[in-house]
């Protein structure tokens, strides 16, 4: 039966390579798939008479649940109730994919080495996908600085794509460092994965949010490991540091050259940091995008202001937002999306749900952060998982910086990678049903 849990999981995981199948937005094959999934598996759990009172009655699940009530609540005051029915739909597929995940988690005898390792088989599909159109190289070779649909991989937007390999690393170097063997053939394969990563994230993606991320786990990285070597002796994670630095250097210098040989800089990595410069010095030539996303946070912060208690509804901010950025509005172009999580959330149904959000949030990783901490300013003996807190540090990280800038809790294929992570992290303070 093991396997069974092991499958279902994998296929959770998986939800990004799910089709279209002729929909306009991939997403919702993705929120049918993932319902589908759901029924299925409680069916099983149901007929095998699985005791799932207590993940039902765990405090986690419990707090998903308010999130999905007040949503409901939400509803009543919503511009669209049946546009507020899709997302209620949505949450509903998080709540019951949350509890069933925690069940196969609370099953699987090292959660948290299967999780990496199928995460890290997706990363290496993810990146084959993205790097795909290159088998037809004069093509792929004309759009490298286009941000172009060709290398999407199984996304549907650069932004998403970009974030979807980069949330994967921590889980890729949790893989390598739990490798029984550290060859010189285990150093070149992380290199060129870490290079892919950057490379399609930086260049061909040119995601400003996603260069700043990967190049900033640089130094972070590099700490960590300096002060997890004075503790253990352990030198793979500095041979671990050392690649990832490498790989992001190399892929700079290599966007460098290319954009040099191609005659373009528009899309250069130092000309998209350099955008980001010219909003730190409060410049005029700010790009556009960076100023849709100013607008997009003052009008949201506003409409918090206007609506604290209950927001606009759930899945309703695409709608309020026509009005409240009908100034800026031109053609058909509408923000569907706040681009920050928090803001969505609590515009669509007040703080009381940004709230409960933010406690999920809180209470599932207070734990790991505490450790986390405790085992890098502190002189206290690592714990044998410390390699877990690690990871899962990194992961918050760069969710933090996503979730701030995009919105990661509408799409499947990176919001998976925190259902999971939220599930394994409760799994321990379930009662094994089989008194493991």
């Amino acid at each position: 039966m093991k396997y069974v849990y092991k499958f279902f999981l994998t296929l959770y995981i998986l939800v990004g390579m799910v089709p279209n199948f002729d929909a306009l937005d991939k997403v919702t094959t993705q929120w049918l798939y993932l319902n589908c999934l759901n029924t299925i598996f409680l069916i099983l759990l149901i007929a095998k008479d699985y005791p799932l009172k207590k993940f039902f009655l765990h405090k986690t699940t419990i707090l998903f649940f308010c999130l999905f009530l007040w949503s409901l609540v939400s509803l009543l005051f919503a511009i669209n109730p049946i546009e507020s029915v899709v997302v209620l739909s949505q949450i509903f597929a998080i709540v019951i994919g949350f509890i069933v995940i925690m069940v196969c988690v609370t099953e699987i005898e090292k959660p948290f080495n299967f999780i990496s390792n199928v995460i890290s088989i997706f990363l290496i599909l993810e990146l084959t996908k993205i790097y795909f159109p290159f088998s037809e190289f004069e093509i792929a070779k004309s759009k490298i600085f286009q941000r172009s649909f060709l290398f999407l991989g199984f996304a549907a937007n650069v932004n998403i794509t970009a974030f979807s390999i980069i949330y994967k690393i921590p889980f890729f170097i949790y893989s390598i460092f739990k490798l029984k063997k550290f060859k010189y053939l285990t150093i070149l394969i992380a290199f060129i994965v870490f290079f892919l990563i950057a490379f399609a994230a930086g260049t061909l993606n040119s995601t400003r949010g996603a260069i700043l991320t990967y190049s900033s786990l640089v130094p972070i990285i590099i700490i960590i490991s300096i002060v997890i070597y004075k503790k253990t002796k352990e030198s793979r994670i500095l041979v671990l540091s050392i690649i990832y630095t490498a790989a992001v250097l190399t892929s700079f210098s290599f966007n460098r050259y290319l954009s040099n040989s191609i005659s373009t800089s528009e899309k250069s990595i130092t000309n998209r940091i350099s955008s980001l410069n010219a909003f730190l010095d409060d410049d005029k030539n700010v790009d556009e995008s960076i100023n849709q996303r100013q607008n997009f946070y003052s009008q949201a912060f506003n409409t918090i202001i206007k609506n604290p208690i209950f927001g606009v509804g759930i899945g309703n901010w695409k709608i309020k937002s026509v009005d409240t950025n009908k100034e800026n509005i031109i053609g058909y172009i509408v923000p569907y999306h706040v681009h920050n999580d928090y803001l969505e959330i609590g515009a669509e149904i007040g703080l009381v749900g940004l709230a409960i959000y933010l406690a999920i949030l809180f209470f599932a990783f207070k734990e790991t952060i505490l450790n986390f901490l405790k085992m890098i300013f502190t002189k206290a003996k690592l714990e044998e998982n410390y390699f877990e807190y690690i990871s899962i540090a990194l992961f918050i990280y760069i969710y933090i910086i996503d979730s701030n800038l995009n919105f990661p809790f509408h799409r499947p294929i990176v919001l998976i990678n925190l259902v999971v992570l939220i599930s394994y992290l409760n799994r321990a303070k379930i009662e094994y049903p089989n008194g493991k």
